[in-house]
C-alpha cells in the first residue's frame, strides 16, 4: 500500500500558537504586553525547532474570508476538464494556473489523486496568473487572500529573527517582491483500493519558508515527527470548525490552521528548524486497528499559501544558526532556482520527491543572481 510507512497510534499534542498574543506588544505599545509577546515568541520557535508544525489561531485572516475561497474551490473543480485545461499551468506559464497530476505525469499509476489550481502575486505583470474567464470575484477574492496571507508570514518571520538576535526586519528585503505560490486544492472521491499505490498529497516537504494551510473537516493530513513517524494533523475539535453557517456542500473554515516550515527557511536555519515532511493519504481513522478502508473515500479540499524568499535571493545558512556543534550544512542558493526545480519535477512526476538534495536540480537551473530573477 501506498500508506506502509508507521504511523502513530495517537493524536499527538501539537503545538499550538496563539497570533495574537505574539503581535500584542507590536500593536499595543504597551510595555506590559512585552512579555506576552516574548513567550509566545519562544512557544513558536520551541515548536518549529521541535515539531516543524504548529496551529495558528486567533490570526487575522477573516472567517469569511476562508469561507469563500472554499466556495470558490467547489466551484472552480466542477467545471469541465476542457473549461480548465483552457488555463492549464505549466513551466513555460510560471506554474499558473489549473493543475492535473493525471494529465502531466510520465507514470500516472501512481500520480498524487488531486487537482489544483495556482498563483502568484498578481501585481507581477512578469509572470501573469492565469484566470477563468467571466469570474471576476474569484480573482478579487483569491488576491485579497494573498495579501492577508504575506502580512501574517512577515509577522512569523519577525519573531522568528528576534529569537536568534536578529532585527524584527531582518528577512523583509528577502520577501518584500512577495514570490509566493498560493494554491487550493481538490482531492476528489476515490476508491479504498486507489491506495494502494498511489497517495493524495505523496510524502514531501515544501520548497520556501512557511506555509500556511487551511483545510476542510476531513482528515488525511499527517507530518512526520522527529521519531520518524508520521502522526495526524485533524482540524482541531472545536477550535478548528467554525459555527454552523456554511454554504451548501461546503465545509467550514477554520479558526485555527497548520503552519508549516520549508526548505528555505530550514536552509536559512542550518537546520536548527527543520523543514516538515507532510502527506495526505486516506482518512487514518479508517485503516487503524484493522479496520477496512470503505469502498468509497470522500472529496477534501484545501488552501494552501507557500512563502517564498524573492527568485533572486541568496539564501545561505544565517551566521548566528552555525556554531561549532552545528557547523555550517548547506553552501548558498538561489532561492527561485530551488523553487522551479522543484515545482518542475512536480510536474514532471505528478507527485513530489519525498526526499530533496541540491543534486537533484536539472542542469539547467544553475543560474546567476540575474538569470533566477528574470527566469524563475
Amino acid at each position: 500500500m501506498a500508506t506502509t510507512e508507521p504511523v502513530a497510534d495517537n493524536i499527538p499534542s501539537l503545538p499550538l500558537i496563539d497570533y495574537s498574543k505574539l503581535v500584542e506588544f507590536k500593536t499595543s505599545k504597551d510595555l506590559k504586553s512585552l512579555p506576552i509577546s516574548k513567550n509566545e515568541q519562544q512557544k513558536l520557535f520551541a515548536a518549529l525547532r521541535d515539531v516543524g508544525f504548529v496551529y495558528l489561531q486567533s490570526h487575522t485572516i477573516p472567517l469569511a474570508a476562508q469561507q469563500l475561497l472554499f466556495e470558490h474551490a467547489h466551484r472552480f473543480f466542477a467545471l469541465p476538464e476542457s473549461e480548465k485545461a483552457k488555463i492549464e499551468t505549466g513551466e513555460s506559464k510560471a506554474f499558473h494556473g489549473w493543475f492535473s497530476p493525471q494529465r502531466t505525469s510520465g507514470d500516472k499509476s501512481r500520480s498524487d489523486q488531486k487537482e489544483a489550481f495556482d498563483i502568484g502575486d498578481d501585481n507581477d505583470l512578469t509572470r501573469p496568473n492565469q484566470w477563468p474567464a467571466d469570474w471576476p470575484e474569484f480573482r478579487t477574492d483569491m488576491t485579497s487572500f494573498f495579501e492577508s496571507c504575506h502580512q501574517v508570514h512577515l509577522e512569523l518571520l519577525a519573531a522568528l529573527a528576534e529569537h536568534v538576535g536578529l532585527t524584527p526586519d531582518f528577512f523583509s528585503p528577502y520577501v518584500q517582491a512577495k514570490d509566493h505560490f498560493f494554491r487550493v486544492l481538490y482531492y476528489p472521491e476515490t476508491t479504498g483500493d486507489s491506495f494502494q499505490n498511489r497517495f493524495r498529497a505523496s510524502p514531501h516537504t515544501d520548497y520556501g519558508t512557511l506555509t500556511l494551510l487551511f483545510n476542510d473537516s476531513h482528515r488525511g493530513l499527517q507530518v512526520r515527527n522527529r521519531a520518524g513517524d508520521f502522526v495526524d494533523a485533524p482540524p482541531l475539535p472545536g477550535a478548528a470548525i467554525v459555527n454552523d453557517f456554511v454554504a451548501l456542500f461546503v465545509p467550514q473554515p477554520q479558526l485555527t490552521y497548520p503552519t508549516i516550515v520549508g526548505d528555505l527557511l530550514s536552509r536559512w536555519f542550518n537546520d536548527t528548524l527543520k523543514s516538515t515532511e507532510h502527506r495526505v493519504v486516506e482518512p487514518s481513522a479508517f485503516n487503524r486497528s484493522g479496520s477496512e478502508i470503505p469502498d468509497v473515500i470522500p472529496a477534501r479540499y484545501s488552501v494552501a499559501w507557500f512563502g517564498h524568499p524573492n527568485r533572486d535571493a541568496l539564501i545561505e545558512p544565517i551566521a548566528s544558526c552555525c556554531t561549532p556543534e552545528n557547523p555550517k550544512k548547506y553552501e548558498p542558493v538561489y532561492a527561485g532556482k530551488h523553487v522551479v526545480a522543484r515545482l518542475a519535477k512536480l510536474h514532471k512526476d505528478g507527485k513530489n520527491s519525498e526526499k530533496w538534495t541540491d543534486s537533484m536540480a536539472r542542469d539547467g537551473d544553475n543560474v546567476s543572481a540575474e538569470e533566477a530573477k528574470a527566469g524563475a
